[in-house]
């Protein structure tokens, strides 16, 4: 059966998410793991999850569509619980399994994140669920760094005083400053995908300013994830001390079946 992917169009998808999701309870929703490979030991490190709406009449929604939108809304408060509590009930499968991930990524709308006891409450229910802290990475979109830095950072250093770690998606492009990242740090980066092409560009510019950019994170003591690394080549062009990637190389989205 052939899958299709809807095409974003603001209002009426917003429209038509909040009333299949009220209709049908988020039966529509899945939550997929893209591994993050360690490229030093050749193997999984991590997985950062994806939500995705797959619904009969709407087709596939991925969360980069929909969770814009839906954060502008209660809608998403109940999709984040819902993503939440399947995805620690999938760490106690994997863990029964022996999966050897060493923290699994969950996006946070910046507006949850900012709700009181946020963290409190989440490691309430990380440790009701017999999970443990470090098994989770709190993942905020790059629009965070235009946040307050010192509230997002009180937050972020609760969370890592309880073991939990944290990152920004997809930093790197145009619209994610640099000097912001030195108030705002988390645990890591996970780059965009126009770092990964200055690395591999044929103009001498766009490497060194992506070299430098890999050098300042380490001098911060953040962890880069480079992203749409494909092959062994594309890896062999990353600095020495960026070892964790995504992409065809580390491999696939997969259903938590698939997760090993």
């Amino acid at each position: 059966m052939g899958v299709s992917i809807y095409r974003f169009d603001g209002a009426n998808t917003m429209a038509a998410t909040a009333k299949r999701t009220t209709e049908y309870n988020l039966r529509s929703m899945e939550i997929f793991y893209l591994p993050i490979r360690n490229n030093q030991l050749g193997v999984t490190h991590s997985y950062l999850t994806q939500l995705r709406i797959n619904d009969p009449l709407m087709g596939v929604l991925i969360d980069e569509v929909f969770m814009p939108v839906a954060e502008r809304t209660v809608i998403s408060e109940k999709i984040t619980t819902w993503l939440l509590d399947n995805l620690f009930s999938d760490i106690q499968k994997f863990r029964t399994r022996n999966v050897q991930a060493e923290w699994f990524g969950v996006y946070i709308p910046i507006r949850i994140l900012k709700k009181q006891n946020f963290i409190e409450d989440l490691k309430t229910r990380v440790l009701n669920n017999n999970i443990k802290l470090s098994d989770i990475c709190i993942c905020l979109n790059n629009k965070v760094l235009y946040e307050d830095h010192n509230s997002i950072m009180e937050i972020l250093n609760k969370a890592k005083a309880e073991g939990i770690k944290s990152m920004i998606l997809d930093y790197g492009d145009d619209f994610c400053p640099i000097t912001r990242i030195t108030s705002i740090k988390t645990d890591y980066l996970h780059l965009s995908q126009s770092v990964t092409s200055s690395i591999n560009s044929t103009k001498e510019e766009k490497r060194n300013a992506a070299y430098a950019l890999y050098q300042f994170l380490k001098t911060l003591n953040i962890e880069a994830i480079t992203s749409s690394v494909k092959d062994d080549a594309t890896a062999g062009n990353l600095p020495e001390s960026c070892v964790l990637c995504t992409g065809k190389l580390a491999g696939n989205y997969r259903k938590p079946r698939s997760v090993r």
